[in-house]
């Protein structure tokens, strides 16, 4: 079952970015992996998943998952 995550991943180093995805996943250690590796190849560089928590508002995913 697809549960949508809310998770904060974060690039250190020279230029530092944190960024916040909307992801669906089947347990919060998947949903960090996916978000990590979509930073990784979006953006570059080595993120690692900081906050993870259960979404409060699916809306965007549903809208993303019927569209694929």
């Amino acid at each position: 079952m697809m549960v949508p995550y809310e998770v904060t991943v974060r690039r250190r180093g020279p230029s530092p970015l944190t960024v916040t995805m909307l992801v669906g996943a089947g347990s919060r250690d998947a949903a960090a992996g996916l978000a990590t590796a979509l930073a990784e190849h979006e953006r570059g560089g080595l993120f690692e998943a900081g906050r993870i928590r259960v979404a409060r508002d699916a809306s965007e995913l549903d809208a993303v998952q019927e569209a694929a």
